[in-house]
């Protein structure tokens, strides 16, 4: 009797492995009614090899800072600048956050730190960028999207300035004036995977989220996207950016019949 009781259970946790490994398809009339699209960068708009490139980037700065304090301080204060900048904090800006904190902990000048940045980002960072992977399809959903007459924004994690950003965009052929918005941390203050980071930005273009998509690749950053009722994608395994141009594709075809 005991084995008949479990049977209906092992066939409805067997259904629902088939289903989680099932590929996700979206119809082009899916997109009706769609007017404004958030896109992550890092791991959906373009590749990152691993760890290679976090682990390139660190070292280079800690190599460059070691004139600011040992080792053991460089990273007390990274931590601390990142636990700021991914808070709730009463700074204006990210940026604002990034460099006041930087420097406080360092217990030098804002200056100073504004200038190894720059420095930095002029130097090293392009060579680091370079280990970056395209997507073949980044540039097609982008073109698609605009052929559309769809509000596209780069949703990235507002860490980072233009400069940079711009930089490892170039990785998939993309270039800052692709957007219409850029989340970069000049003109946010607040950061993934806070909600208040997607209400804020749909202040900014204007947009509702029932009429808006959100394009990422990690759960923990951009499908909080989802609670606040915005239609949410997550590339990976089971959708690919290849799934979501070839949907773009059908529904403009539809529109033009």
């Amino acid at each position: 009797m005991k084995k008949k009781q479990e049977l209906p259970k092992v066939q409805e946790k067997s259904s629902e492995i088939k289903r989680i490994r099932n590929k996700i398809t979206i119809s082009g009339d899916w997109w009706n009614d769609k007017t404004h699209v958030l896109l992550d960068m890092d791991g959906t708009l373009i590749n990152q090899p691993g760890a290679l490139f976090h682990n390139l980037f660190a070292l280079g700065v800690l190599f460059r800072m070691r004139s600011f304090g040992s080792i053991s301080q460089l990273i007390k204060a990274a931590q601390k600048t990142k636990e700021i900048l991914l808070s709730s904090h009463s700074f204006a800006t990210n940026e604002e956050a990034f460099f006041e904190t930087l420097a406080s902990e360092l217990n030098t000048s804002r200056l100073k730190i504004e200038r190894f940045v720059s420095k930095f980002f002029d130097s090293d960072y392009p060579f680091i960028c370079l280990f970056l992977h395209s997507d073949p399809f980044a540039r097609k959903l982008v073109d698609l999207l605009h052929t559309s007459n769809r509000h596209i924004t780069l949703a990235t994690n507002a860490v980072f300035g233009r400069r940079e950003i711009e930089l490892r965009l170039k990785a998939s052929d993309l270039y800052l004036h692709d957007f219409d918005l850029v989340t970069s941390w000049d003109v946010m203050k607040t950061t993934k995977p806070h909600t208040k980071f997607f209400n804020d930005t749909l202040k900014k273009i204007g947009a509702i989220p029932e009429r808006t998509v959100m394009i990422g690749n990690d759960p923990y950053y951009d499908l909080p996207a989802h609670t606040l009722g915005i239609q949410t994608l997550l590339v990976g395994n089971k959708l690919t950016l290849k799934d979501i141009v070839e949907s773009l594709e059908e529904n403009i075809k539809q529109n033009k019949k």
